[in-house]
């Protein structure tokens, strides 16, 4: 639905965001192959938490209770029949880990999702599960794709790229099946699934490589810190490692705090959000907020359920350009529509490259806010795997497209908020994908 906005009079204030998306979707998922109940409290009602919810119900999970405190009960079995279509709507973090359980179970399951999902890559799992012993095929690199699950292989893999779904796609399948895996990573990703598989009670070892120090080839006088092994950070789970079940608290969702931590930087304002998450692996956008000029204030620092949380304020300040490229992007990867954003309105030009990721999302993120800041009279360039930013001191209103994403639905609500002149969104629903609330809770914290 088109919806009209215009810039802010106030800004500022406390608010809470919904439940964390990411995490609510592996708690549903491995309900699917938990031993006893999971008691789940704050799960978010997103469309992708739903959808996460549903296809675990189609597995045999039994659900009670309202989003405050839900209940899963796990299946005694799974019985679908062969070719089963799954429908994992827009969801590629269901589509994904839901293979890595299929594949280690005697299933044979075709796994769908909407256009936009069909969209996206699925090769990346296609390629560690069949390593495995399971039999996938996909639709030209993409869904539908068939699962026919087998008993899987001890396993042993390093990712080629950093992902956190193909990480624990394997993990999953690990756990389905009863095999051993170990996987290494040479860039740490997101790691939701490793914490709740350890709270659970899966016995997962989590083993940093750290740098030691070496003579230095070139100057015997000197030493050097260099890493005994091309990769950061190794799991290991061991053989039958099961599921126990018990109690996740869901934390508020940062991605979706940080448009509000946002609207706080670009207006010069101060915006509180509390009982957000603040796993490490998510807050890389707080310290881009810190690096071009903000003021980020963190406390009541707490860990629940074997994730941190706590409350964040972040206040506006002189804006100053960033080049963002790298091991950055990883932790930004939800966030770069923001960071362009942030550059829109920061003193020089923001570079952002190594994001070719963001171009195989919802919709090609790059080019979207390319388009939709160029509205604003914004100078922005596209590169291959990036955007060049000049910014300015003024953002002109505009109407925006959001080519059905949820992300670019909500960045351009926040840069609306501080446009000269009116801007409209062509639909807003899609922001229902992540965040039903936004649009409300905008207004909390706007008048």
């Amino acid at each position: 639905m088109k919806r009209e906005l215009h810039a802010a009079k106030t800004i500022g204030g406390e608010i809470s965001v919904p439940g964390d998306k990411s995490i609510a979707q592996r708690v549903a998922l491995l309900s699917i192959l938990a031993d006893d109940d999971l008691i789940v409290k704050n799960y978010p009602s997103g469309l992708d938490p739903k959808t996460a919810l549903s296809v675990a119900q189609r597995f045999g999970v039994q659900t009670a209770g309202q989003a405050s405190r839900i209940v899963l009960g796990p299946p005694d079995s799974i019985n679908l029949p062969p070719e089963t279509i799954i429908d994992c709507g827009n969801s590629g973090t269901t589509a994904r880990l839901l293979s890595g359980i299929v594949a280690g179970r005697e299933l044979d399951v075709i796994i769908a999702g909407d256009e936009s999902l069909s969209r996206r890559p699925m090769k990346r799992i296609v390629a560690p599960l069949t390593a495995m012993g399971a039999d996938v095929l996909d639709t030209d690199g993409h869904l539908p794709m068939t699962v026919r699950g087998r008993t899987l292989l001890p396993f042993e893999y390093t990712l080629p790229v950093p992902s956190a779904q193909v990480k624990s796609a394997v993990l999953l399948a690990g756990v389905s099946s009863g095999c051993s895996v170990v996987v290494r990573e040479k860039q740490l990703s997101r790691d939701h699934t490793e914490l709740l598989l350890q709270h659970l009670g899966v016995d997962l070892k989590v083993t940093d490589i750290k740098p030691v120090l070496q003579d230095d080839p070139n100057d015997p006088r000197k030493r050097v810190r260099v890493m005994p092994e091309e990769y950061k950070r190794e799991f290991s789970l061991p053989p039958d490692a099961r599921i126990v079940g018990g109690e996740v608290d869901i934390p508020g969702d940062f991605s979706t705090a940080a448009y509000f931590f946002t609207l706080a930087a670009i207006s010069g304002h101060t915006i509180t959000v509390s009982g957000v998450g603040l796993n490490p692996s998510r807050t890389a956008f707080l310290d881009h907020l810190k690096a071009i000029g903000c003021k980020v204030v963190v406390s009541d620092k707490e860990v629940v359920s074997g994730e941190a949380r706590g409350t964040v304020s972040v206040t506006g300040g002189s804006l100053k350009a960033r080049r963002v490229a790298g091991e950055t992007i990883v932790g930004l990867i939800d966030e770069i529509p923001l960071v362009a954003l942030l550059g829109a309105v920061s003193e020089g030009t923001t570079i952002i490259r190594d994001a070719a990721e963001l171009r195989v999302k919802e919709c090609d993120r790059l080019q979207a806010m390319a388009d939709n800041l160029s509205k604003m009279g914004v100078s922005c360039g596209l590169l291959d795997d990036g955007l060049a930013i000049e910014g300015r001191p003024e953002l002109g209103g505009s109407d925006f497209v959001t080519y059905d994403d949820h992300r670019i639905a909500m960045t351009c609500a926040i840069a609306a908020q501080i446009a000269v002149g009116p801007s409209t969104i062509d639909d807003d629903t899609c922001a229902a994908v992540s965040c039903p609330e936004f649009f409300d809770l905008l207004a909390k914290v706007t008048a």
